[in-house]
């Protein structure tokens, strides 16, 4: 099956090699974290983002950010790291911590790991005000 035109297809391996911490994670999990990440960045011929190269940069700091946040559950360490949110408090003595939730529509939500911050700010000239002026019609008279 091929990839339409326009849109930027998934390569496990080249975003093992760009993302080495990933590397014990399957490649059909990465496939299927990556088509969550389509759903934050469109990734079809009418996306905001029209260069190919710059769009499969942000989807997958997408992807390695939502591979982050889904890792941190499966640690299995019983260190209650699947806590999701920026740390409002932390303790020292018997070790305590709470965490504020965030709104996906925010810096918060990215700040949660260091692709997902990447992906913000890389982003950002794709989330200002962009204005389209009416098309001029000349009529001569």
């Amino acid at each position: 099956m091929s990839t339409p035109a326009g849109v930027v297809e998934f390569d496990p391996a080249a975003f093992i090699v760009q993302f080495p911490a990933f590397a014990s994670v399957p490649a059909d999990t990465l496939t299927s974290y990556f088509n969550m990440a389509v759903m934050y960045l469109n990734n079809s011929p009418c996306s905001v983002v029209q260069d190919l190269t710059i769009r499969a940069q942000l989807l997958n700091l997408i992807t390695a950010h939502i591979a982050f946040l889904l890792g941190r559950a499966s640690a299995g360490d019983g260190s209650n790291a699947a806590a999701v949110g920026q740390i409002a408090s932390a303790g020292e003595g018997t070790v305590n911590a709470s965490f504020v939730a965030v709104q996906a529509q925010n810096a918060a939500f990215w700040a949660q790991s260091e692709y997902g911050f990447m992906f913000w700010q890389m982003a950002l000239p794709y989330r200002t005000f962009r204005y389209f002026p009416a098309p001029c019609a000349y009529v001569n008279r």
